[in-house]
């Protein structure tokens, strides 16, 4: 045989060696992607079954409204509890269902696929209201969805015996000030009625669990002029603050003013309550506190009985512009305890008698009624960061201070950053960040609702500020006293962003 065609056949035999090798990777790499995708699919229709089983077991096979949020986004969509839930999962971070009241929210990190005996799934329904049903046995291992207890406004609930509140409010002094009115009009002794409105030429109006009610009486300008006349002393001049307290009570009254003259005032009822500790004592102690609420909501009520306690062993300077705290007692211990009052000259300058306290006063604790401008926030960190514990209250929830460029500092604050493509939010580049740390490490977010008054503690402010800016869920924990019963639920909650 010529050496030419004994090449050649070499030749041939590699090639045919290296198509088969070729053939070989090929049969392997697709092996493979069929494999890959036969486990994303598994885990696809194992998460699916998970959570359509969790959403079946707490509203049925009803169709569910859907809120989900899809790129930081609200949408709302009526869906069947099979397919259309599959379609969205991966689309989305977060779902949360709702039907009759009764909220539960499903997070995307909660979803896990595991290989586990078949058994009880878990739910996230509390295990105390619904109990999931028990799987029949296998001895097999099959691959499960489990789905963690996602939060919900019943997912943790604890309870726990406390003394009832006790709630004082002085009558006597409304009495003696509006006469026939408050007898003929007012029901001072329920607990509900927080305010009265009058203005000249409109009828009476007296505010009760947050409804205005307006009563057949009309104000006349004899009725306001004999209000100012007969008003007892106590707190600063009407004429500097246009709010004054009732001497010897905690009630205040603020002057509607209108072309030079007082042509209306309104009325704040102040309660003094005792048994609100149980709420706040395991969360307080050297810990900066930030109260926050709507108007008339009790957040001055929870100051004073923080202050009460914490005034035990420490040196506690409490600033009180307007008297609202303490009112004009000259004997406050059964107010706010040993805590030493200032009560500043002028208010608009109280961030002065807060610098005050600490060059000249040995506070270890300071406390203020009201944060109201950028510079008393400014003055607040600076003591922060002498290792002074600060106790404030401030109008607005957590979300509004987050998002409020004159106080929003207290929380940290926020700025924009440039971000890498890696980390963009939905193709924005340029996004909110926190922009310094917190001065405050607690939150208190206090509302009224239905039930009474619900007491929403947001710890670990720095993470949760962070998570608010950034659309995602924070953990939260919400008490309340219902009678002699102290309950705390913990919920996920989400800010929806501005």
């Amino acid at each position: 045989m010529s050496p030419v065609l004994t090449k050649v056949g070499r030749v041939a035999v590699a090639a045919v060696a290296a198509a088969k090798t070729a053939a070989t990777q090929v049969g392997a790499k697709a092996a493979a992607l069929e494999a890959s995708a036969k486990v994303a699919g598994i885990e696809a229709s194992a998460k699916v079954a998970g959570i359509e089983a969790s959403v079946k077991e707490c509203f049925g096979s009803e169709k569910t409204t859907v809120d989900t949020l899809e790129f930081k986004k609200a949408l709302e969509r009526t869906i069947g509890i099979s397919k259309p839930l599959g379609k969205i999962i991966g689309l989305t971070d977060y779902l949360k269902l709702t039907k009759g009241g009764h909220q539960v929210l499903l997070t995307k990190n909660k979803f896990s696929t595991k290989e586990t005996s078949t058994s009880e799934p878990q739910s996230p329904i509390p295990a105390d209201s619904t109990k999931a049903p028990t799987a029949k046995s296998s001895a097999t291992k099959t691959e499960t969805s489990t789905v963690d207890r996602t939060v919900s406004p019943k997912l943790v609930k604890t309870t726990k015996p406390v003394p009832e509140l006790n709630v004082h409010c002085d009558t006597k002094a409304i009495d003696d000030l509006l006469g026939a009115m408050a007898s003929e009009h007012l029901d001072l002794n329920n607990p509900g009625t927080t305010d009265i409105l009058m203005d000249v030429g409109s009828k009476m109006t007296v505010k009760v669990n947050g409804e205005c009610l307006q009563h057949d009486r009309i104000i006349t300008r004899d009725d306001i002029d004999n209000i100012i006349q007969n008003l007892p002393g106590g707190g600063p001049d009407i004429k500097k603050t246009n709010r004054v307290m009732f001497g010897q009570t905690l009630h205040r009254l603020a002057a509607v003013g209108y072309d030079g003259n007082i042509n209306g005032v309104t009325i704040r009822l102040g309660r003094r309550v005792s048994g609100l500790l149980p709420l706040f004592e395991d969360l307080i102690e050297q810990k900066n506190i930030l109260l926050c609420g709507a108007p008339n909501v009790g957040k001055t009520t929870a100051l004073r009985e923080i202050c009460k306690h914490l005034a035990q062993k420490r040196c506690l300077c409490l600033i009180d512009s307007s008297g609202e705290i303490c009112g004009d007692f000259e004997n406050k211990d059964h107010i706010v305890g040993a805590a030493r009052v200032f009560r500043p000259h002028d208010p608009d300058r109280q961030y002065m008698t807060l610098l005050d306290c600490v060059r000249n006063h040995s506070a270890d604790v300071i406390a203020i009624d009201e944060l109201n401008t950028k510079g008393e926030v400014e003055v607040c960190q600076t003591i922060a960061l002498r290792s002074i514990q600060m106790v404030a209250c401030v109008h607005g929830n957590i979300q509004d201070l987050v998002f409020n460029p004159m106080l929003n500092k207290a929380l940290g604050g926020t700025t924009q950053a440039t971000v890498s493509d890696r980390v963009a939010v939905d193709g924005r580049k340029v996004v909110n960040q926190r922009s310094t740390r917190p001065i405050f490490d607690v939150v208190i977010n206090i509302k009224r609702t239905p039930m009474g008054l619900d007491y929403m503690f947001v710890e670990n402010v720095a993470d949760n500020v962070s998570k608010i800016i950034e659309g995602k869920p924070i953990q939260t924990r919400t008490r309340r006293i219902n009678g002699g019963t102290l309950e705390e639920t913990t919920e996920e909650v989400i800010f929806p962003l501005y």
